[in-house]
């Protein structure tokens, strides 16, 4: 099974649990959701590779828990807290080369910032620096409220940084911000690595995958395929949006038949 799915979608049962939860319900690509200091520390680590290892289910990204800081700890004029900002990250960049992650997943700085758009850019790329040693890449997502919230901004970092320049497409934070997943797939296209699925409907936008929602996966698919994307899909969902467990493998299933007809054409 291709599709994979975050550790978030049953928060906040414990990281080491709902990990286990989605090996246990079958599926072999997954994101890691930390959700507090101590869940950075080595045995911890280990302890999620075990289960890794027993289930044979593959680790692509991680998200940080204080991802709602990261403007004021990398993207601000103060230098030294960038450094110090760098310098914490790095347990997460040890963590992704435990586990085999390639991405790290940053929402960057929230509302406005006191550096330029070159400046930001030179500091991610400096981030950046700093995770390739340990064999992960950080890339930018698309929040709302956030910097990245539109492809303009996307657009901008990607003509200063170039391929080095790396994306994570949520569809759900692009809703919220009443921009269109389509055009960040037209904007960014291979600079597009990770991507985040949900569905919605005229009450609710952040629901499980399946045909009752408005989403259309077929053309989403079709924009990545297009663009030769051949990173992983990871169903990421809130525990209050859905109510029995098997709507979150239902949902693997109904976007992998999707995806696997958009793939044979």
């Amino acid at each position: 099974m291709e599709i994979g799915a975050s550790s978030a979608c049953f928060y906040p049962m414990e990281t080491e649990k709902a990990f286990l939860h989605i090996a246990e319900l079958g599926f072999r690509h997954s994101e890691i959701f930390f959700n507090s200091r101590s869940e950075l520390d080595r045995s911890f680590v280990k302890e999620l590779k075990a289960i890794r290892d027993a289930y044979g289910i593959n680790v692509t990204s991680l998200h940080p828990y204080r991802s709602f800081a990261e403007g004021y700890n990398f993207f601000s004029s103060y230098e030294r807290r960038f450094l110090d900002g760098v310098d914490n990250y790095k347990r997460y960049f040890d963590a992704a080369a435990t586990l085999g992650a390639k991405y790290i997943v940053l929402h960057g700085s929230r509302g406005f910032i006191d550096i330029s758009d070159e400046q930001y850019a030179d500091r991610f790329a400096r981030l950046n620096e700093a995770a390739r040693p340990f064999g992960c890449i950080v890339a930018h997502e698309n929040v709302v409220d956030f910097i990245g919230e539109k492809p303009e901004f996307m657009k901008t970092m990607q003509s200063y940084l170039g391929d080095n320049f790396k994306m994570v497409l949520d569809v759900k934070q692009a809703r919220r911000a009443k921009a269109d997943p389509l055009e960040f797939i037209e904007a960014m296209g291979k600079n597009i690595v990770h991507v985040h699925l949900s569905d919605y409907s005229e009450s609710c936008d952040c629901l499980p995958p399946s045909e009752e929602g408005l989403a259309d996966f077929a053309a989403l698919f079709t924009a990545l395929h297009k663009k030769g994307y051949n990173g992983k899909y990871m169903i990421e969902l809130y525990s209050k949006n859905f109510s029995k467990e098997n709507e979150i493998l239902n949902s693997a299933k109904y976007l992998e038949a999707i995806l696997n007809k958009v793939r044979q054409g």
